[in-house]
């Protein structure tokens, strides 16, 4: 073999070698987060969608030379690392109490609206505030900011681990109410072919979600005014708009 020969080979090799490690690099930083449709889909499905909060939240840091990624775990174990500082932010979440003191918010990313679903056969007085619902059976996930506002009302309920397990309760089981996300339920029940069993009362309030940083992740403060800025570039020239259309 000739010098030039082994010198091409050897060329060869190391481009190879530098795309691959390219191709292979891992993200800056990881974002946790929960199966919540339409705002994050673990299991993306038609037109391979993964969520529009999820989407936000890559191109907005993506704006500001940040490289991340998204994985998914059970939402309590998500808030049991932030506040330990072993994740750097969680998505999607609401401003609460408890959270407080171990997050710091990002501006808004989405909204949400709140709702007591039943079923299609409920024929009870339609609840219009969180507190109509007083002396029905609820159904609320473990967690969620929806329970702490069952918590704050001291309205009694029963939770479920997760989003699943409570639709289940109220498909199956004598309960009234599941209070949630309308959003997240609608979207839900017609991937699950069970929207013609449910009806919705949307409250008279709604939420905003956030990406929030653990206030224990090294440079917490430093990631949010980094995505902030990316937040309201992709708000400015259209693309946040354009995520959510593709969801409508």
């Amino acid at each position: 073999m000739t010098t030039v020969v082994k010198l091409s080979l050897f060329l060869a090799f190391v481009l190879l070698g530098t795309v691959s490690f390219a191709q292979s690099k891992p993200a800056d930083i990881i974002i946790h987060t929960v199966n919540f449709p339409p705002y994050e889909i673990e299991t993306p499905g038609r037109g391979g969608l993964r969520g529009f909060d999820v989407e936000v939240a890559i191109e907005a840091f993506k704006r500001v030379g940040v490289s991340a990624k998204v994985e998914f775990l059970p939402w309590n174990r998500i808030l049991s690392m932030a506040k330990k500082g072993t994740t750097v932010a969680a998505l999607s979440c609401a401003i609460t109490e408890e959270r407080d003191h171990f997050i710091f918010y990002s501006d808004p990313i989405s909204k949400a609206t709140h709702a007591y679903v039943a079923l299609k056969g409920f024929t009870g007085a339609a609840p219009q505030k969180l507190r109509d619902a007083k002396g029905y059976k609820i159904v609320a996930v473990r967690g969620y900011s929806n329970e702490s506002h069952l918590k704050k009302e001291k309205i009694k309920y029963q939770y479920a681990m997760n989003d699943k397990a409570a639709l289940n309760l109220l498909l199956k089981r004598d309960f009234d109410f599941f209070y949630s996300t309308g959003e997240f339920v609608k979207y839900t029940a017609v991937e699950l072919n069970i929207a013609d069993q449910l009806q919705y009362f949307e409250l008279q309030s709604s939420k905003a979600y956030h990406l929030c940083f653990s206030r224990f992740w090294p440079n917490a403060e430093i990631l949010r005014g980094k995505f902030n800025r990316g937040l309201a570039e992709i708000r400015a020239d259209g693309t946040f708009d354009a995520i959510h259309k593709k969801y409508k």
